[in-house]
């Protein structure tokens, strides 16, 4: 006697090697779906001793008694990313139980997110393999919990955060899309990267898309690199973000970040003056960052 466990994901996927034993009597556990029943050519057989059973539960309780039994099992093979619709099928299964889960916004996860995060960087930083993974679970959780929310919201779902994904990297990465196969180019790689991502954010400013809620000095070096890259030169670039003193005047983490906001809302003045004189929003060359750099408290 055979046991045929099909994909409860594609359950009118059926294993090649399962195609032998199907035309005989065949028994069904209870979730398997209707529509799968009709395309198999055996004859049901509820009484018969010898009939397969045809299940998409592995822990139904007649396939361990057969399991026990030492039946022959064929099990449709499991594809990349299985795991991954199952953590969503787990989540809306704690979602329905209306428990603590239901209660939950993105603003009260907050600090979930944010300790993940940082539990995962200690794990890179200490090179766990084994650790690596539990925290990407722990931070996946984070993702599939926030969907799970803007589902409820009725904003979107998970599938569109993949989609999402996917059309980003796509844009992104042109050279998905044709036929190199590798290696790539790196510095042409990070050229594209960017070319794209600049077609795709109209932005009036360098420094936006940077996320302020940044740790102060993550913070400062993002905002340093990318005014870096729209060529304000480094001398106007305050000391205060080129060195930080501890224990001098209060909280270092809270100074950083007031001297960073202090340099961006510079940065944003700079480009909307330049902007009003020329008539248009263009790139800066050094001359021009200097020119426009507001020069007192009156200019900013």
């Amino acid at each position: 006697m055979t046991v045929i466990l099909l994909d409860p994901l594609r359950p009118t996927l059926v294993p090649l090697e399962a195609v032998e034993f199907l035309g005989g009597p065949v028994q069904y556990t209870v979730e398997v779906p209707v529509s799968v029943r009709w395309r198999i050519p055996g004859t049901l057989a509820p009484d018969a001793v010898d009939a397969v059973l045809i299940s998409t539960d592995p822990r139904s309780e007649a396939v361990l008694a057969r399991i026990s039994n030492g039946e022959n099992v064929i099990a449709a093979p499991s594809l990349p990313g299985d795991a991954l619709l199952e953590a969503v099928d787990v989540m809306d299964r704690l979602w329905g139980f209306g428990g603590w889960e239901v209660t939950q916004s993105h603003d009260s996860l907050r600090p979930y997110l944010l300790e993940e995060t940082y539990e995962l960087l200690d794990a890179i930083g200490r090179s766990d393999a084994a650790e690596i993974k539990e925290e990407l679970g722990d931070l996946l959780l984070q993702v599939l919990f926030h969907s799970r929310i803007a589902q409820a919201a009725g904003d979107f779902v998970v599938d569109d955060v993949a989609a999402t994904l996917v059309a980003k990297l796509s844009h992104r990465s042109p050279h998905l899309d044709d036929t190199m196969v590798g290696p790539i180019d790196v510095a042409a790689q990070e050229k594209a990267w960017e070319n794209q991502k600049a077609s795709e954010k109209a932005r009036r400013s360098c420094v936006d898309g940077i996320a302020m809620a940044l740790p102060a000095l993550a913070l400062a070096e993002k905002v340093r690199s990318r005014s870096a890259k729209a060529g304000l030169p480094d001398d106007l670039v305050p000391e205060t973000l080129k060195r930080v003193e501890i224990g001098l005047y209060g909280s270092a983490e809270e100074e950083l970040r007031k001297a960073v906001l202090a340099f961006v809302a510079d940065i944003r003045a700079a480009e909307d003056a330049a902007e009003a004189e020329r008539g248009e929003r263009r790139a800066l060359f050094a001359k021009q960052w200097h020119r426009f750099w507001p020069t007192s408290e009156q200019n900013r």
